[in-house]
């Protein structure tokens, strides 16, 4: 199918978006981070400062060593200064986002091409108002894949024997 058609089953970022956002803060702790995602069984979401989308982090993110970590004694510790890792440290800093009113096939094409599994979806000041997942993007798919079916009630074809006398 063409593109524009594409565009036109799958439809708008906003009708396939998760409503709801688990966010967290920048400052908050990544262990603290990280028992909040498990708590809302998600596995990543938007970073967000003055209520406004500026990262994102994952539970990969959170349970990796971080790059800058200095090591003091037998154990990894997090930079001077700090007590344990913030989710600043360990965020994805300018994440692609998503806007509501955009076509999803364009929102799917960044995230595969970007090789992430979801998108903050963002009003026109930044702020978060929704994210698209690949599970949102898979139940869209297949509301339009079952739409494409053909009816229930649609005449079967019936085998019939070629003479009556072969059954």
């Amino acid at each position: 199918p063409m593109r524009s058609e594409l565009a036109t089953v799958l439809g708008l970022v906003e009708d396939a978006m998760t409503k709801s956002v688990v966010s967290v803060s920048r400052d908050m702790p990544a262990s603290e981070a990280m028992a909040y995602l498990g708590r809302h069984g998600v596995g990543g979401a938007p970073v967000t400062e003055e209520d406004r989308v500026v990262g994102v982090v994952t539970t990969s993110d959170l349970r990796a060593p971080h790059p800058y970590a200095r090591e003091t004694g037998p154990s990894l510790r997090p930079r001077i200064g700090g007590s344990e890792w913030q989710v600043r440290d360990l965020m994805t800093a300018s994440p692609v986002t998503a806007s509501p009113e955009e076509p999803l096939i364009d929102a799917v094409v960044r995230m595969a091409r970007a090789r992430i599994d979801r998108l903050p979806v963002v009003d026109r000041d930044g702020r978060p108002i929704g994210i698209v997942a690949r599970d949102d993007v898979l139940r869209v798919l297949t509301r339009a894949a079952a739409r494409m079916e053909a009816p229930v009630d649609a005449p079967r074809p019936v085998l019939l024997p070629d003479s009556p006398g072969d059954c």
